[in-house]
């Protein structure tokens, strides 16, 4: 019986080792995005009174990464980061973008300005729920959402670090900085 179990057992090893595994093409590439946003000037945030609240805009689920410019994929290139401001309209479509230059953040410029565009290309195509200022007839309340308040769309901007990269010959996403 214990024969019968190791032939089996090896016979399954044989066919696992044998299976030929896919190749990916190694010229694949990949990005990451995060949020920035205390990269923003204290000067340019928003001041609420004291019967407001901020809701920050969410973005919508299809909004797509950039696409790793194809020309630059054989380059195998160091990972790279671009850094843009967003402007989102009160309707919660995409304005305008503009790289961000800030070293301590890891967003310098100078990278290739085929990564720039990429970014700034995607981000063009993104759509958000706006944000909105809730304004409270008297004092501010303790509630979540804005439901005895007055929601008022708003236009802001958000920064967004973008990082673009290969590894091991193949795409890879990796979000953060």
């Amino acid at each position: 019986m214990k024969s019968w179990m190791a032939a089996i057992a090896a016979l399954s090893l044989a066919a696992c080792a044998s299976t030929p595994t896919p190749r990916e093409d190694p010229r694949s590439g990949a990005v990451g995005v995060r949020s920035i946003d205390k990269l923003m000037p204290s000067d340019d945030r928003m001041q609420l009174a004291d019967n407001e609240t901020f809701q920050m805009p969410l973005a919508e689920a299809g909004n797509a990464v950039p696409v790793y410019p194809a020309e630059l994929l054989a380059q195998r290139l160091a990972p790279q980061t671009v850094c843009l401001r967003v402007a989102i309209g009160a309707d919660g479509r995409v304005m305008d973008s503009q790289p961000i230059d800030d070293v301590q953040a890891g967003c310098a410029i100078g990278s290739d300005a085929r990564f720039v565009e990429a970014a700034r290309a995607a981000a063009a195509q993104w759509r958000f729920d706006p944000a909105f200022r809730c304004v409270y007839p008297g004092a501010k309340p303790d509630e979540q959402g804005c439901v005895t308040g007055k929601e008022e769309s708003v236009a802001v901007s958000l920064a967004f670090s973008f990082v673009f990269e290969q590894k091991d010959g193949k795409g890879s996403v990796r979000v953060g900085g």
